[in-house]
């Protein structure tokens, strides 16, 4: 039988759980910024986060260590983009 924490460590291990990792980033950026900012992505070390406004990337670039930790993502960067929110 195989135990559930090997599960839990290959789930994450393979990247599975970037889903809700990015539901609760987003959940942090809509507190920060209502409807301002978009979790796009996480992959391969990168959190992708849009947002029309120049002055909220600006704020975003000096809270970025805030919102990483936050989620306890080590060894991620935080790319800011600044388009048009779509859905």
């Amino acid at each position: 039988m195989i135990d559930a924490d090997y599960f839990a460590k290959k789930r994450q291990e393979l990247g599975l759980d970037r889903e809700e990792v990015l539901a609760a980033v987003q959940a942090t950026l809509d507190a920060w910024y209502p409807g301002q900012t978009r979790a796009r992505q996480l992959h391969r070390g990168t959190l992708r986060v849009v947002t029309p406004s120049s002055s909220v990337a600006s704020e975003l670039r000096m809270r970025q260590v805030e919102l990483l930790a936050a989620h306890s993502l080590v060894d991620v960067r935080l790319a800011i983009s600044i388009q048009t929110l779509r859905d």
